[in-house]
């Protein structure tokens, strides 16, 4: 499993800040535990300022909504970005996470932290299935 973090470089475009293997850790026979990622305070912080529009998710500041998403083949969404921060798991196919950095292919098992960046999604030749849970954050002072 691939773990992509979005983020923003110092000139405040978004992009990928980590791209990691999560490994699962066996702590007793029979059972293993990954934790590719967790938050330090509630609600988590306000995402940067982006360009792009607000696609407005009506989640106030840490109230929680769990998604799943199906694309079809080859489709895109506008670039965009959320005051919420996504965990997301790709379920099946893939798709094309476009950042202003570039796109970054994901695949099934894959998953994604999504701060809030500016961002766009492009399915792949057979779309996919996502599972998400967001966590509504402050907007940018």
């Amino acid at each position: 499993m691939r773990l992509f973090i979005t983020g923003v470089d110092a000139d405040g475009k978004s992009c990928i800040i980590s791209n990691d293997e999560v490994e699962i850790n066996s702590v007793a026979p029979g059972f293993g535990i990954a934790i590719p990622y967790n938050t330090t305070q509630a609600p988590p912080p306000a995402r940067p300022t982006g360009n792009a529009d607000l696609i407005d998710q009506y989640l106030e500041p840490g109230h929680v909504r769990w998604m799943v998403v199906d694309q079809g083949a080859n489709t895109e969404t506008p670039k965009h970005h959320t005051d919420t921060l996504d965990l997301e798991l790709v379920l099946s196919g893939s798709v094309d996470l476009i950042l202003d950095d570039g796109a970054h292919r994901i695949e099934a098992g894959d998953m994604v932290v999504m701060t809030g960046v500016d961002h766009a999604w492009k399915a792949g030749p057979d779309g996919y299935r996502m599972t998400a849970v967001l966590i509504g954050t402050p907007a940018p002072a």
